[in-house]
């Protein structure tokens, strides 16, 4: 059994949730080794069908992210989840089939309606089931799954691209395995889905202190307990009752940990500022480690491919190590974990524009990798605190990823808003996006030690504790 802070779980109904991280970071990966011989597969292709090919599934990802986001508040959330893997599935196979660029382009919007609909979910269900630190443990793990996935199959792709441009789209056939796994999300408890009333969960460590308490001969306040003060005739029956009622009276399950900003909203469940500068913060985030994989084969026109890939891979290993020892990390960095990752881009992007061989590349976007793996499942659990009610989680966390996949999409045209603004031409200077990249980073660390104890860039003592 897997502790939750709620109760445990089976360790299958975990690893069916882990399974959802599986395909979630994969659109637009199988198309990636054939974008230089487009010509000669299709015959002329058009620039306007390349960039279609490869923007156009980012976004028509980001509205069904957000609708995915708006379903989850309904009671079918694990149908939401077998039919949006069904429709990922769906369109990997007619992959293997498709023989003309137009239905490239119409299966890659499949797509990303497949997709869209089951992102939130990898992270929303984990914000459901889990709660304090064994949800940023749970946040850490699924992270890590998601990039080592993420990394595998870029390595699958570039051989399978060799025998027959067809065989890449493959690995849009990995649904299969989460959807096996659907009878053990069926077996998620119901009031954690919001399929009923929300019940008093006893914590795992309530449990712990109750076995204490009951060797030392104490009494231990739990909810039967509650239950059966308020329901005793005395004279102090009414002020019982009405403590009861105050009880009943539903009340928001994240009550505010930081300080509110001052003048701050709170519309539609959600707390507007934190909304606002917790999406802004993502967003750089996303971008700053984007950027570098989009220009690298500039920077390494002399190498192949090959060592292009490897070097992409390294970033996404990365990642993976750091969020499955996220829990340690955390303890050890603290406070200053978000500063941490701030150094960690510098120096990354630093060891990127200075050393010219690819091992020196490969090891400064590694460092990124360790940066960003440490960010991104503290982005996601912070996501669960910009709501003031726990139904709203997996609509925070879709809000959030919506700001990543503009990130993704928006990051070339940063670029080229600066180079213009510059009067650079990044042909010419491949080095400028990793200035503007460096540039950036050490702004927002500026910004992360002056706002060190506020919501977005603070850490919870919970984390390390």
């Amino acid at each position: 059994m897997v502790k939750t802070g709620k109760g445990p779980i089976s360790v299958m109904v975990v690893i069916a949730i882990w399974a959802l991280s599986l395909g979630v970071d994969l659109p637009g990966l199988a198309v990636t080794p054939m974008l230089d011989s487009l010509n000669k597969i299709f015959g002329n292709v058009s620039q306007l069908e390349v960039q279609l090919l490869t923007v156009l599934p980012n976004l028509v990802i980001i509205p069904f992210v957000l609708l995915s986001g708006r379903l989850s508040m309904s009671k079918h959330k694990i149908a939401i989840v077998v039919w949006s893997l069904i429709i990922y599935l769906a369109s990997g196979i007619m992959y293997l089939f498709s023989k003309s660029m137009v239905e490239l382009i119409v299966i890659s919007c499949l797509l990303g309606v497949g997709c869209g609909l089951l992102i939130p979910f990898s992270t929303g269900l984990v914000a459901d089931v889990f709660v304090g630190k064994y949800r940023m443990k749970q946040m850490g793990i699924i992270s890590a799954i998601g990039n080592i996935a993420l990394m595998v199959a870029t390595l699958i792709v570039g051989v399978l691209a060799s025998h027959n441009w067809h065989y890449p789209f493959l690995v849009y056939l990995i649904p299969i395995v989460p959807l096996l796994l659907v009878p053990w999300l069926k077996q998620i408890p119901k009031n954690d889905l919001g399929e009923l009333p929300a019940q008093v969960h006893q914590d795992d460590s309530t449990e712990e202190a109750q076995k204490q308490a009951a060797e030392q001969g104490k009494p231990v306040a739990t909810a039967a307990n509650v239950t059966t003060v308020s329901s005793q005739p005395a004279a102090g029956a009414q002020k019982a009752q009405s403590t009861t009622a105050a009880a009943s009276t539903p009340a928001p399950d994240n009550n505010p940990i930081w300080p509110t900003y001052p003048g701050e909203k709170i519309s539609g469940g959600f707390y507007l500022g934190r909304t606002v500068w917790l999406m802004l913060a993502y967003f750089f985030f996303v971008y700053a480690s984007t950027c570098p994989s989009l220009y690298m084969s500039y920077l390494m026109a002399d190498d192949s491919s090959t060592a292009v890939g490897i070097v992409t891979c390294v970033f996404y290993l990365a990642m993976f190590i750091v969020g499955i020892f996220l829990t340690p990390i955390l303890k050890t960095l603290r406070k200053t974990s978000f500063i941490i990752t701030m150094v960690f881009f510098i120096v990354g992007s630093l060891g990127m524009i200075l050393f010219k061989n690819a091992w020196m590349i490969g090891i400064g976007y590694a460092i990124m990798g360790l940066g960003n793996g440490i960010a991104q499942p503290i982005f996601y659990d912070k996501a669960t605190e910009i709501v003031t009610t726990n139904n709203r989680s997996t609509l925070a966390l879709a809000i959030l990823l919506a700001a990543n996949y503009l990130a993704i999409s928006a990051a070339p045209e940063i670029v080229d808003f600066f180079a213009w603004l510059f009067h650079v031409n990044v042909d010419h200077n491949p080095y400028f996006p990793f200035w503007l990249n460096l540039v950036g980073c050490a702004a927002v660390l500026v910004l992360m030690v002056i706002r060190i104890n506020h919501f977005v860039f603070g850490i919870k003592k919970e984390y390390y504790e």
